[in-house]
């Protein structure tokens, strides 16, 4: 791993990795303001066509038709605006495979009751990611809530 070659490889697998994390959360956003199963689709395009996703108390999705479903009906359900903000990535990347924890903060106000204050969760995601194709996609996805 010391050769050029795999050290380049290496650090643009790690950017590929930070930005799709970056638009796991601009799509996931997307799918909570404004729920529609083409929203879903371009999240889900994200997935590993095997993937799993445990997002705690909200659910557990595998799957892409898992996964739509999620993004377009079940999740949204109980959000009428959010805003995810992921930091402090850890990656580590093993050829085709890699894992990551990211610590999350999410802005959200609940669909119901109407006058529903704004609420905010902290926690971590716990991935695994694999390369297909030359792209990396998320292949599990793990939500750890610490609060509230």
């Amino acid at each position: 791993m010391n050769d050029l070659p795999s050290r380049i490889d290496r650090l643009e697998a790690l950017e590929a990795l930070r930005t799709l994390k970056a638009r796991y959360v601009v799509l996931a956003d997307r799918c909570l303001i404004t729920p529609s199963v083409d929203n879903a689709r371009a999240l889900v395009e994200l997935f590993t066509d095997d993937a799993t996703a445990d997002y705690g108390p909200f659910g557990k999705f595998s799957g892409k038709d898992g996964l739509v479903r999620a993004f377009a009906e079940v999740l949204p359900a109980g959000s009428r605006w959010a805003a995810h903000y992921a930091m402090t990535p850890i990656l580590s990347v093993d050829g085709d495979t890699a894992e990551g924890t990211w610590a999350f903060f999410v802005h959200n106000v609940p669909r119901e009751p109407k006058d529903a204050a704004q609420r905010t969760y902290f926690g971590s995601y716990e991935e695994k990611y694999r390369r297909v194709g030359g792209v990396w996609k998320i292949a599990s996805l793990v939500v750890l809530f610490s609060s509230p």
